[in-house]
């Protein structure tokens, strides 16, 4: 069969390569991958640095009492050790769901890859699983807690039922998340048949971003809606590629629904210059803004302005390091419809950084920065905005009186006095 696609059913020189090679050193030394950042401090649930491991967990729940895990961790993440100096490197990692626990000693040779991918059959019931990854000699762990709905129903369907599995990488995909482009296969309930059939939606993300936060503007999404294309069968589903934007299917009789967002390559990481031009329009002016979009050579444009708001080479280094990890670390948190760093939240992560302290609850969110309690203290409020398509957007409470810190923050960047979180 050949692979189905949504989309088409619609009718200073030198200076430059030192810059840019941090850029992509910085992101591909982070590991990062798409779930959503762990953290063991419910003060900083979004300080990716606070914990090493950053592990893809993948949970398929074949049978009432039967689930598939698979684990996909980057090696450098783990602590290897050996006994003596012929000897190899042995790290020992265990993970848990429930009271279920796996334990690994990985070896590495010189031939060993960069990833650790481990998969497990868990037999059990049980409607929510804790999933607890520990790194044995390094004495740090990773913990998540996942809802699997009711197992004993069997008319009662849930997202664990279906699988997507990646042929490009050969592996199962966390989430709803996919490169665009990528052909993927989509692991169905056993109860749904070949010829059962699928309403499919897309819909293209939005492009602007958010108004600063002392701006009466607003983004509005109440014409964000995905349109349907087709109406499929299983096994046309079998095979998909994917496109750029999200990709809904839903199948009415079972009440199921999944999502496929086709993210931009190298996604939650910026590698194209062009890619890497586009956040700076937060502390960018506008003119600026569109004279790096409109340059003809755009890695020595981004160079220039990295260095004249560094002044020193190092500088620069140091800003830019700390300004695309802010951006990267934006679009592992709060991704949604779009990426995390096109974002309310992600706006304020990028420009003002790691918040001292976050207060939560279902609906809201505050982020503190300096003491809490103190006059100098600076609160943002999010608010959550309910959306058929995004699960994780949140829209900052704006106030005019947010002008003159937004100001003192941009020229905090422009004159070079930002440093790491």
């Amino acid at each position: 069969m050949s692979p189905l696609n949504p989309a088409s059913l619609r009718g200073r020189a030198r200076g430059v390569w030192t810059l840019a090679a941090t850029v992509v050193g910085l992101v591909a030394g982070m590991g990062c991958q798409w779930n959503h950042v762990q953290s063991p401090s419910s003060k900083r649930p979004y300080d990716r640095r606070a914990t090493g491991l950053h592990p893809e967990v993948v949970l398929h729940r074949i049978a009432p009492n039967d689930l598939d895990v698979y684990l996909k961790l980057r090696r450098s993440e783990v602590l290897y050790t050996r006994d003596h100096s012929e000897a190899p490197f042995v790290g020992h990692v265990t993970l848990s769901v429930n009271d279920t626990t796996w334990e690994v000693r990985d070896t590495v040779w010189h031939e060993t890859g960069p990833e650790l991918r481990m998969r497990w059959r868990y037999r059990g019931a049980d409607r929510v699983a804790r999933v607890v990854l520990e790194d044995q000699l390094r004495n740090a762990s990773w913990t998540r807690s996942d809802d699997l709905g009711n197992p004993s129903d069997p008319d009662l369907a849930h997202r664990t039922h279906m699988l997507l599995w990646s042929l490009t990488d050969g592996w199962a995909l966390p989430g709803d998340e996919a490169f665009a482009g990528d052909t993927v296969s989509i692991v169905f309930p056993g109860d749904v048949a070949a010829d059962a059939a699928w309403a499919v939606h897309h819909v293209l993300p939005p492009s602007v971003l958010p108004p600063p936060p002392y701006s009466g503007a607003r983004t509005r999404w109440d014409t964000v809606v995905a349109q349907p294309v087709a109406m499929l069968t299983s096994s046309e589903l079998a095979h998909l590629v994917v496109p750029e934007g999200l990709t809904v299917l839903r199948q009415p009789d079972k009440g199921l629904e999944m999502r496929i967002h086709g993210r931009r390559a190298h996604f939650p990481e910026l590698v194209d210059p062009e890619d890497l031009i586009r956040p700076l329009r937060y502390i960018a002016s506008r003119s600026e803004f569109n004279a790096l979009q409109a340059a003809d050579h755009p890695k020595l444009a981004l160079d220039e302005f990295w260095l004249a708001c560094g002044h020193h080479p190092d500088a620069a280094r140091t800003l830019l390091a700390t300004y695309y990890e802010r951006v990267v670390e934006a679009n592992l948190s709060f991704s949604g419809l779009t990426e995390g760093w096109m974002t309310d939240r992600g706006m304020i992560h990028i420009v003002f950084g790691i918040p001292q302290r976050v207060r939560k609850d279902t609906w809201n969110e505050y982020w503190i920065y300096g003491e809490e309690g103190t006059a100098n203290a600076l609160t943002f409020h999010f608010r959550r905005r309910s959306h058929p398509l995004d699960d994780n957007r949140f829209e900052l409470q704006r106030s005019i009186q947010f002008r003159s810190l937004w100001d003192r923050a941009i020229s905090n960047w422009r004159n070079g006095r930002v440093r790491g979180d």
